[in-house]
């Protein structure tokens, strides 16, 4: 799940700033390095214009995998 920017991007280079692992090209925004990138969406929670989206299938598909998981109560177990 690699954030992109949407055409509201000013390219003020905010969030290149602030990525912690610098997967963003400073001089192109738009440019991501899918390798580096953590998927800590730092650069979407940044942005001042809410300008960088994840892409909203691969968000639900995401999603559901929880759901499926914590849709039942679970019994308490004590690992030893």
């Amino acid at each position: 799940m690699i954030p992109r920017p949407t055409g509201d991007c000013v390219k003020c280079g905010l969030y290149a700033e602030k990525c912690p692992v610098q997967a963003i090209d400073r001089q192109n925004p738009g440019k991501v390095d899918d390798k580096a990138c953590i998927s800590c969406m730092r650069c979407v929670s940044i942005c001042p214009h809410s300008a960088r989206k994840v892409n909203s299938v691969m968000l639900t598909a995401v999603n559901t995998i929880p759901k499926k998981a914590c849709s039942g109560r679970k019994e308490c177990e004590l690992y030893i």
